[in-house]
This record gives structure tokens, C-alpha cells and sequence, in this order.
């Protein structure tokens, strides 16, 4: 009688454990990765195309910013572009891990500038403007050397990186960087965006001049790529 009863707890121990177990999985927690929106794969399922395109809008209008208030830690005039950034990049891979990703079901975004300073040879003291900058937002840094060149790396912590490099050449570079987005389909959402998009993008702007990002209600004026 005794092993029977001993038993029975056994098995309803052993039960309430699992279900405590399976509830805290389903409570969400930790256990589904997150994106640099912090969404899950779950929240993004349930955006049709027109929410996902919208908020790709306000992620390009939030890169805009991070940039523009940046360039004017150095630089308050003309930066050159090196080509458009209002399309999303291939994810998968990217500048932080996201479990689970691939091509199809993540994107990127970058933005990036250069620039020319006066009698510039690539000192690493050129970088300390933008490293008082980083260090003011409270932004984890990291600096390296390449090749003679330096870079600074900031780490927002809610999903960007910047990188500032000063270069042997007198080029100096500001890049912006997203960590992984979801998506329920990578190539609808860049049809989606590029359809709309004018294609085009300055030569040379000063910090926060960039193009307008498209509405959804606009004509659709380009091809799908290939």
C-alpha cells in the first residue's frame, strides 16, 4: 500500500512538474529569439505585408537619425554617398545572431557616409569626437585597428551599431548597422519597397537630407528585381 501511494505522488509530481515546464515555455520568456525590433518569429506571423512595409519605414526613418545625429559629432556639411539604403539587405547572417534566421525569413538594414577632413592621414585621434559621442549615449564601444586604419564600433543596445573609421587615405566612413529583422517573406517585402521607391539617391547630402521613404498608397513604378 505504502509503494503504491509513494508511486502515485511520484507520477503526480512528475506531472505538475512537466505542465510547470510546458507553461513556462508557453509564457513566452526567453525561449523564442527575439529581433532587433524585439519581436518574436510569432509577432511578426501575424503582420500582413502592409504592417511589415510600414514598419520597415519606421526602422529606415530610425537609421536616418542614429546617422544624422552622429555626422554632426564631426561634421556638419556635405558627406558623400556611397549608393541607396531603403531597401532591405539578404539576412541570415548579420552583425549579431538571431537563432533560426536565413534569407528568406530575416533582413538587415545600413546606411553609411563618407566624408574628407582637411589634411586628414587617419590619426586616431580623429575618433575621439564621435568616441565622446558614443560614450555620452552610453553606448558599449570597441575600437580596433586595421591595416592602419581605426575604427570605432558603438553598440546601442536596442538592436544598431555605428562604426566610425578613420582611414589612412583621409576617407573617413560612418556606417550604420541594424541587427536581424523577422519577416514573413524577405522577397515580398523588398518587391514591395523597392515597386515603390523612386531608385534614386544623392550624390553628396548634409546630415538628416536623405529621400523620403514611400507610402504604401503610392504607384507601383518598378519591377520586381529578378
Amino acid at each position: 500500500m505504502m509503494n503504491t501511494m509513494q508511486s502515485m505522488l511520484r507520477t503526480i509530481a512528475t506531472a505538475a512538474l512537466t505542465l510547470g515546464l510546458l507553461s513556462g515555455c508557453a509564457a513566452g520568456g526567453d525561449q523564442m529569439p527575439t529581433d532587433a525590433a524585439d519581436l518574436t518569429q510569432d509577432d511578426v506571423a501575424e503582420m500582413s505585408l502592409h504592417q511589415e512595409f510600414d514598419a520597415f519605414g519606421d526602422h529606415y526613418e530610425h537609421m536616418q537619425r542614429l546617422l544624422k545625429d552622429a555626422q554632426l559629432q564631426v561634421h556638419d556639411g556635405e558627406w558623400e554617398w556611397g549608393g541607396g539604403d531603403d531597401l532591405p539587405l539578404i539576412g541570415g547572417d548579420g552583425v549579431a545572431p538571431l537563432p533560426g534566421a536565413d534569407t528568406k525569413n530575416s533582413y538587415y538594414m545600413r546606411s553609411g557616409r563618407l566624408w574628407s577632413p582637411p589634411g586628414a592621414a587617419g590619426e586616431q585621434r580623429d575618433l575621439k569626437p564621435m568616441l565622446d559621442y558614443f560614450t555620452d549615449q552610453g553606448w558599449t564601444i570597441e575600437q580596433r585597428d586595421i591595416t592602419g586604419d581605426h575604427e570605432l564600433r558603438g553598440y546601442t543596445g536596442d538592436g544598431w551599431q555605428l562604426i566610425y573609421t578613420a582611414q589612412e587615405n583621409g576617407r573617413y566612413t560612418l556606417e550604420v548597422y541594424s541587427e536581424l529583422f523577422w519577416t514573413n517573406d524577405g522577397n515580398a517585402l523588398s518587391d514591395a519597397i523597392y515597386g515603390r521607391s523612386t531608385v534614386t539617391f544623392p550624390d553628396r547630402s548634409r546630415p538628416g537630407v536623405y529621400p523620403d521613404f514611400p507610402e504604401w498608397d503610392d504607384p507601383i513604378v518598378n519591377k520586381p528585381k529578378i
